[in-house]
């Protein structure tokens, strides 16, 4: 029983910490999840009784946590982004999901084939974790509220925004690719087609398209009842409710669930005729809630690195996460971006914060339930671990001061076109 309390005091306290970190790190210039990680040091250290993973989580626990926080984190992120249809505006995340995340996979996988010696499944399986930037821990270099202008007045982190939101399910098909790649046993004897028309094709239309569908039914909902009844949806706990019930009805229906709750984020911000104070309580609970489960996250997170799983790579798994993070996507961000004409800073800054974090963790414990065959598991989910633990570390030193930066000089941000 005294564990039981010992428990819910160390998480009360640093749930009650997190309430003021967002404004601590602004002040220090350093991002939060440093600070909450530095916490779950703190924890591991003096033995607060938690489950701690021991080095690594339970495949299947870890995928419902992580998943939780993702999918809350994109309805979130779609709530932010409001009336920006305009093709200028998308035309930045459209290049980073289409140009950058394709080469940063290609280095990933090549990489993990002829230098860190992985099997071709594992290979892909590397590539694809890392594919996706994280929305969660990247929360401080995305749009911080709900914005209703037809062109974003902060391009970068209206860019970080929206592909966090698009290339967090954008990543799922080739995480089945790794599966069934895994299950046939070779590139040779993969079904290819039947990956291409569903799960890369079929299955990303169905998600994009029930995310618009449910996100305009339930505005409309919204709307007439208010309308014809009188009744008015006050609570901001909707938004966590229709997250939950859009992945679930969209899962079910053959679609990717993470795309379908960006765009009823998306949709939801669009309707008009809802109440823009409505929106914003919406947006400001699931944002809370996302911070809650956070702060768990990341505690256990470094419970995880001070037992171990660190130790589970070689020198060569340390090599290839510092390079990632620090050439391979800024490189690829860079390529993907030539076409536009904004300043170089601007084309950095972008490159640069690609925060990676819980999106891979959760498509690694995923790919693990679906077949059990995968090798170098542990080396996988280590190496991940250090990706996680250099962008936490190394963006989140640079990224407050980056983002400053073009607040002091908003002129250097202004495209050239």
């Amino acid at each position: 029983m005294k564990d039981h309390y010992l428990i819910m005091a160390a998480l009360g306290l640093a749930t009650l910490i997190m309430a003021w970190l967002p404004s601590v790190s602004k002040k220090i210039k350093i991002s939060f999840p440093i600070i909450l990680l530095l916490i779950g040091f703190l924890l591991f250290w003096i033995d607060i009784p938690l489950q701690w993973p021991d080095p690594l989580w339970n495949d299947l626990y870890l995928m419902y946590f992580s998943e939780m926080i993702v999918i809350i984190s994109l309805m979130g992120a779609g709530l932010k982004i409001g009336t920006i249809f305009s093709f200028s505006a998308w035309k930045r995340p459209l290049l980073l999901l289409l140009i950058t995340m394709p080469l940063s996979m290609l280095s990933a996988y090549f990489i993990g084939v002829y230098f860190l010696a992985l099997s071709i499944p594992s290979a892909i399986l590397l590539a694809a974790i890392l594919a996706p930037t994280d929305p969660v821990l990247a929360a401080e270099v995305q749009l911080n509220e709900p914005t209703r202008e037809k062109e974003p007045e902060d391009k970068r982190r209206f860019t970080l925004t929206t592909e966090a939101g698009l290339n967090d399910g954008m990543a799922y098909p080739f995480t089945y690719l790794a599966v069934m790649v895994g299950q046939a046993g070779g590139w040779a004897t993969l079904n290819f087609s039947e990956w291409f028309w569903d799960k890369l094709l079929l299955k990303i239309v169905i998600g994009v398209v029930l995310g618009i569908v449910i996100g305009r039914s339930i505005g409309f909902i919204m709307d007439r009842l208010h309308t014809k009844t009188g009744l008015k949806t006050f609570d901001g706990f909707v938004s966590l409710s229709l997250t939950i019930m859009a992945y679930g009805v969209t899962e079910l229906l053959h679609g990717y669930g993470f795309l379908a709750v960006f765009f009823v984020g998306i949709t939801l911000r669009y309707y008009e005729t809802i109440s823009g104070n409505h929106k914003k309580k919406m947006h400001d609970f699931i944002h809370e809630i996302e911070r809650l489960l956070l702060v768990i996250w990341i505690i256990l997170f470094g419970g995880s690195l001070m037992n171990g799983i660190l130790m589970l790579t070689d020198w060569k798994g340390i090599a290839f996460a510092l390079s990632f993070v620090l050439i391979i996507r800024p490189l690829a961000g860079l390529i993907g971006l030539m076409g536009v004409k904004d300043p170089i800073r601007t084309k950095l800054a972008i490159s640069f914060l690609g925060i990676r974090g819980i999106g891979s963790v959760f498509y690694l414990a995923w790919a693990f339930t679906q077949y059990n065959g995968f090798e170098h598991k542990n080396e996988l989910y280590s190496i991940t671990a250090y990706v996680i633990l250099i962008s936490i570390v190394v963006h989140g030193l640079t990224a407050p001061s980056i983002i400053n930066y073009f607040v002091q000089k908003p002129g250097k941000d202004k495209p050239k076109e």
